[in-house]
């Protein structure tokens, strides 16, 4: 999961380069999940209290990292060596352990997603959907340089951790056990059996273990890095194939009005483009539309579709059909045009409640215009591209859909 010496490219090892690291940096054990055993020492020679996983051994490393000492966790990934960034007295135990500046090796974790969202200053939306879907998880970003990311004395590296021990703490850093003479990482006994590097990491400063055994997956994170482009590349193989990646990352939007002739269809056609033009890949998205009583093959209306062509949208060769089961387990996002199509398709799917939203965040109805002048139809379609953009573009869409699913 972590970045060492000998497998970091120096082409990216200075400050302005930045990785994220999720679920690779997730503490195996969920203290508040039932009643945790009491932990105990397996060990407590040479000043290395090595504990059992529990909630008092938690509490243990927490006091450990305050006091600037550092101490072992494991990940899903391997074992790395923790401690507080802006403590001086830890800073200098990772610099005797491995031999570098901690900025130049470590992750910093921050306590949530949020925190690191926020930190990353993540504009393009696939990366920002990239960092929402895989993270917590086992695997690292890389930051292209010139980016503004506001992270702790300009560490090299960026990480999401969510543990009980260190929540609301944001200074925390750790570099993983892959050192050469250090093995794969994903076991700790096997080093504290060793008296030179148990004595070196005493030397150090690492007054706590905790031992959960071998790591879950036992290897390092997938690292992939970020361009400015919007684009990604896996420059580290791990954990996370690229299929899944992508599967990940595709987008899934379902638009949903009465007979998906008029309104839904002109909102798939306006979303498509726009989502196109403000650079989403095409094979990272798909948009979808259908109606809560529509027939099927029916297509979209003449009016509808010179309405698209008057604002230079191309209408698509459009059949109509009725919103099924399958259509939303498959979206991620579904907007209803009215109150009415929300309230229809959450009484009928009330397990993706969570994910139906009506299109307007101000919460008015998009009025059917079959039967209505071709003005009506054009001011329908404006009405579109504007809740469109707003909904799929702007930066706050991304938190109004966390905001969504936080609510499930």
């Amino acid at each position: 999961m972590f970045w060492t010496r000998h497998q970091t490219d120096p082409s990216v090892r200075t400050p302005v380069h930045r990785r994220v690291y999720g679920k690779s940096a997730r503490i195996l054990h969920n203290p508040h999940s039932g009643s945790p055993k009491r932990g105990f020492f397996v060990s407590n020679a040479s000043q290395i209290s090595v504990l059992k996983p529990s909630e008092s051994a938690y509490k243990a490393a927490a006091g450990a990292l305050a006091r600037g000492e550092l101490v072992i966790l494991p990940t899903e990934t391997i074992y790395g060596v923790f401690g507080d960034q802006e403590n001086q007295k830890a800073n200098d135990g990772l610099i005797e352990i491995f031999g570098a500046t901690p900025v130049s090796l470590g992750g910093w974790h921050a306590p949530s997603l949020e925190i690191a969202l926020e930190r990353t200053n993540v504009s393009h939306p696939l990366h920002r959907r990239m960092l929402e879907r895989l993270l917590p998880g086992p695997v690292g970003f890389l930051f292209e340089s010139g980016r503004s990311v506001r992270v702790p004395d300009n560490a090299a590296t960026l990480a999401v951790l969510q543990t009980a021990h260190d929540a609301g703490r944001t200074n925390i850093i750790s570099i993983g056990l892959m050192r050469e003479d250090f093995g794969k990482g994903d076991e700790i006994a096997p080093l504290l059996e060793n008296d030179s590097i148990r004595q070196q990491l005493t030397d150090a400063g690492v007054t706590v273990v905790i031992d959960v055994g071998q790591t879950v997956l036992g290897r390092p994170s997938t690292i992939l890095k970020f361009t400015r482009d919007g684009g990604y590349e896996i420059t580290r193989e791990g954990p996370v194939g690229e299929r899944f990646i992508n599967e990940q990352l595709r987008r899934r939007i379902l638009f949903v009005c009465t007979g998906n002739t008029c309104r839904s269809p002109m909102a798939s056609a306006i979303a498509t483009r726009v989502l196109i033009d403000q650079g989403e890949p095409e094979d990272l998205f798909e948009v979808s539309s259908a109606g809560t009583m529509a027939a099927t093959g029916a297509p979209m209306t003449p009016e509808a579709a010179q309405a698209l062509r008057k604002l230079g949208y191309e209408p698509d060769s459009h059949q109509s059909k009725p919103v099924t089961a399958a259509d939303v387990q498959r979206a991620d996002e579904i907007y209803g045009l009215t109150r009415s199509h929300v309230n229809a398709m959450k009484d009928a799917f009330p397990g993706a409640a969570w994910k139906i939203s009506l299109l307007d965040p101000d919460g008015n109805d998009i009025p059917d215009p079959i039967g209505l002048p071709a003005s009506v139809y054009d001011e329908t379609c404006r009405t579109l591209e504007s809740l469109i953009r707003r909904r799929l573009v702007e930066p706050s869409a991304g938190a109004e859909r966390q905001e969504r699913g936080a609510g499930a």
